[in-house]
């Protein structure tokens, strides 16, 4: 009795690998569908920066370079001793359309979230608002290709995402990890904002108003997000707009990276995060007890429980290969596909550790605060 049990648990397990592979498949699909009409509103970036490391200088020679009239750019910085202040300052010397401004400390907020308030204060002419990071490197026609959505006017947000390109296998599997989640985004009843690639009209912004909603949160894409969502409208995910980001190197580093971002879903979306708790920890403990089922001869179980790995790494095969069809890189940029299929188990695992630590999880320390959500 109990060796059905699990012999149906591992077809259940499979069916919902092959739910996944779907997403993604329909992805694809969903994306080659899309076309859009000339659109090119007025648009103001603003841009926190501190610091000059990740490639900083070639970023804001990017965002400079941005094939797209008529648009500003509003780079925010803390002081005028950030060595970012003299970078910039050097870079659009010539530059009409860019400008920098100093943050006014806004007690109650993160400060990025500071520094993008003290931005929109530059953006009388703008119709569209479009908030970046400086550590990201866009392509020539991004800003193009993240306002082109708002046409739409069901679509409250225009959204894209990072990017890690891999260069040995420590950072395969943080870029595959990377790779995991963003199925979900291409469904809006799951697609989040990320704060360094984001648009919105600025008549929406200002009637939802978020300026308020900024000045007592710490983070301003969890805000955006609940805030569009909320009101009805649909965040809509740009492939095109998803972006390359500074390498990640260290496993340990964002393992508790991914452990901060799985408590801020727990916190903001709990459905979605008991979901993931039941999904990822589920399929996990499934995987291992195949393998003791064929290590103690019961191989029927033990062969559809474990064969859930074969599953995975067809996920990990399928993700990247939409991923490659869909962002605007060329294929020679991507690992290859067999190694993001290979490496797919341990990501499912490792995000398994990040949502079962979550769980523990009462505060999150990030930028050298302290932030605990808010019993409301």
């Amino acid at each position: 009795m109990i060796l059905t049990f699990l012999t149906l648990l591992g077809f259940i397990g499979i069916l919902g690998e092959l739910f996944l592979i779907g997403l993604w498949i329909n992805a694809r699909r969903k994306t080659k569908k899309e076309t859009y009409q000339p659109y090119s509103p007025s648009t103001s970036i603003i841009i926190p920066c501190k610091g000059t490391d990740h490639g900083f200088q070639e970023n804001v020679q990017a965002f400079l370079s941005q094939r797209y009239d008529p648009y500003r750019i509003i780079f925010v910085m803390d002081t005028k001793e950030d060595p970012a202040y003299e970078v910039v300052t050097r870079l659009i010397h010539d530059k009409s359309f860019a400008q920098i401004a100093l943050t006014k400390p806004i007690p109650g907020c993160s400060g990025k979230i500071a520094a993008l308030l003290t931005g929109l204060e530059y953006t009388d002419d703008a119709t569209v608002l479009v908030f970046a990071d400086s550590d990201m490197k866009p392509e020539t026609h991004w800003l193009e290709h993240l306002v082109l959505p708002l046409q739409d006017e069901s679509i409250g947000v225009a959204t894209g995402y990072r990017w890690y390109f891999s260069t040995n296998w420590k950072t395969l599997l943080i870029s595959a990890w990377n790779l995991a989640p963003i199925v979900f985004m291409f469904y809006p009843n799951y697609t989040f904002t990320w704060g360094g690639s984001t648009a919105i009209r600025k008549t929406l912004f200002t009637t939802l108003d978020i300026k308020t909603k900024w000045k007592t949160a710490f983070s301003d894409d969890l805000v955006v997000t609940t805030t569009i969502k909320k009101a009805g409208y649909t965040i809509h995910l740009q492939p095109k707009c998803i972006m390359e980001s500074p390498p990640e190197t260290k496993i340990r580093t964002f393992l508790r990276w991914g452990t901060r971002q799985y408590t801020w879903v727990r916190w903001f979306y709990p459905l979605f995060w008991f979901g993931s708790f039941i999904g990822f920890i589920g399929i996990q403990i499934a995987i291992i007890l195949g393998i003791l089922l064929l290590l103690f001869g019961y191989y029927l179980p033990g062969i559809v429980l474990s064969s859930i790995l074969l599953f995975e790494m067809f996920y990990g095969w399928v993700g990247i290969r939409t991923m490659q069809q869909t962002m605007v890189y060329p294929k020679e940029r991507y690992a290859a596909t067999i190694g993001y299929a290979l490496v797919t188990p341990a990501v499912f695992f490792l995000i398994a550790l990040n949502v079962f630590a979550s769980l523990f999880k009462r505060e999150i320390v990030w930028a050298g605060r302290t932030y605990r959500k808010s019993k409301d």
